[in-house]
């Protein structure tokens, strides 16, 4: 299975207005979906929860819908930034194992889209064809990781199985959060059952990692 090219995307970096009462309107709705759920937080507890009235939350978004694409906005940012493995002068090792891990911080820190997807498409229809296109993006920026792992000496993995192995990391990681909820019944997973995810996908290459490569299994003290 080969990673097909992504549909043109609006760039992560693409200014867009803000304002300190929007950014903290987004900042408070994450923190309600994440707890609750979209469908179940209504219009009036993001106002009280703000502290405004209804009228100045209907200013800046009209529909509960712009506020799950403004908060798309944000992790879908998010999720390629994390995608692009960091150049900066660390060792290897941590450089990917701060990948990893940066991959569950990213599914803790907005647990709604991956727990309440359902939800999320139902309120915001748009946003089904805008996953595809951030997910075509990620899996291609997670295969060039997987290559520089290779040429890093860290992983060897046959040219044939790359694909393969990068799409079922990204089958783990999208829907870890479904899997907890049926088949342990865990409705509401702690930030260490999210982060037992990373060890299911480290256990997909843990065959293909060099000696060099093998620190990335071992434990982080």
């Amino acid at each position: 299975m080969s990673l097909a090219r992504p549909s043109p995307r609006r760039s992560a970096t693409t200014p867009r207005p803000r304002t300190k009462t929007r950014e903290r309107i987004l900042d408070v709705c994450r923190e309600l979906f994440n707890a609750r759920g979209p469908a179940s937080v209504t219009t009036a507890e993001i106002a009280r929860s703000l502290g405004i009235n209804e009228g100045n939350l209907y200013y800046h978004f009209k529909r509960k819908e712009d506020v799950l694409e403004a908060l798309f906005d944000r992790f879908s940012d998010e999720l390629l930034r994390t995608a692009v493995v960091p150049q900066e002068d660390q060792a290897a090792v941590e450089r990917y194992r701060a990948y990893l891990t940066g991959w569950f911080r990213i599914m803790w820190e907005w647990r709604f889209f991956y727990r309440d997807g359902a939800a999320v498409f139902r309120l915001a229809p748009a946003l089904r064809s805008r996953l595809r296109e951030v997910s075509d993006e990620g899996l291609l920026l997670t295969r060039k990781a997987v290559v520089d792992m290779e040429r890093g000496g860290l992983i060897a993995i046959p040219e044939e199985r790359i694909d393969r192995t990068i799409v079922n990391a990204w089958i783990i990681a999208t829907y870890w959060i479904d899997h907890l909820r049926s088949r342990h019944g865990i409705e509401e997973p702690t930030r260490e059952q999210i982060d037992e995810g990373a060890a299911q996908i480290m256990s997909l290459f843990a065959p293909y990692l060099t000696e060099a490569g093998r620190e990335l299994s071992a434990p982080h003290a």
